[in-house]
């Protein structure tokens, strides 16, 4: 059977004007936070150990409950950046020999590649002397050191580098860094920038030493050591650089629970207790979707936990 090319423009035509979206309604459903101890304009008043009560009726496919807690806020589900206080810490130990300023901490925001001659001729600044570095095999952590001062914005990236120098003619030291953070910390919200867990892979090594491979610094998921040589070693010097910190960057909030999916019946109530004293904008977030639509309704309460 032959067909025209009219005959199949007109089924196509059809086809396509027959063919509807997949539609749904608006949720139904009502929330009601029915046992605060007090009102406070439109803030619902609990103490710390009450549980939040709520109770649901009417229906949505899918409901989503924010607690307004750090990490679970509705307004934040889909922020990626954040500008607030760079801050590093780690801890030191320094073993064998005696010979002093043997390593260095550097950090810098313009560092234009990881080449040697770019390494070596960066802007870096010496923060060594913000970080406390131990003298012997007596762990010495750092405390929080704030880096603000070295980035203007959220969009800046940031390098840490240790650079060590050990002189041949008496026995070189060796470091061991452990406890190693860089993190975002926003008023309420810490976001690890970096840590030895997740960037054991992704740190740069330089050195004019490269035999023994323990004369160069080596980098494992929980330390990054340099084992220094003894009387006769040669000179050494060893970099060792962060991959770039883009200091403004945060996760995504998600929400605390899932309180309803589509397959599960309609619920009657829900509950849940906050940790901490604190005021918290709860959020409750109904969806109705279809693979062609999306219904959203929100259901909000300020809520303070007092003591």
């Amino acid at each position: 059977m032959k067909y025209s090319f009219y005959t199949i423009l007109i089924a196509s035509t059809c086809f396509l004007a027959c063919k509807k979206d997949l539609t749904t309604d608006l949720p139904t459903v009502d929330i009601a936070l029915t046992n605060a101890r007090s009102t406070i304009g439109d803030t619902l008043v609990f103490k710390l150990g009450d549980t939040c009560k709520f109770a649901l009726s009417g229906y949505a496919d899918n409901i989503v409950f924010w607690s307004g807690t750090p990490g679970n806020k509705y307004e934040f589900k889909s922020r990626s950046s954040a500008f607030g206080k760079p801050t590093l810490s780690f801890t030191s130990t320094a073993q064998w020999g005696t010979q002093n300023n043997t390593l260095q901490v550097l950090a810098t925001n313009k560092l234009p590649a990881k080449d040697s001659a770019s390494v070596v001729n960066a802007a870096w600044t010496n923060i060594t002397s913000r970080t406390p570095l131990a003298i012997s095999a007596t762990a010495v952590n750092t405390g929080i050191v704030n880096l603000s001062d070295l980035v203007t914005g959220a969009s800046d990236s940031l390098f840490i580098a240790f650079k060590y120098d050990g002189v041949t003619g008496s026995t070189q030291r060796t470091w061991t860094i452990t406890d190693y953070f860089v993190n975002n910390v926003l008023s309420d919200y810490t976001y690890s920038l970096s840590s030895l867990a997740s960037d054991n892979a992704f740190w740069t090594r330089y050195g004019n030493v490269w035999s023994p491979a323990s004369s160069r610094w080596v980098a494992t998921t929980t330390a990054l050591t340099i084992v220094g040589g003894a009387a006769t070693a040669p000179t050494n010097t060893s970099w060792i650089i962060s991959k770039p910190l883009y200091v403004g960057r945060v996760a995504p909030d998600v929400p605390t629970a899932t309180v309803k999916n589509i397959t599960a019946s309609a619920l009657t109530a829900y509950s849940y207790k906050y940790a901490a004293v604190g005021k918290y904008k709860i959020t409750f977030a109904s969806y109705n979707t279809t693979p062609d639509d999306n219904q959203v309704v929100l259901k909000e309460f300020n809520v303070k936990v007092i003591l």
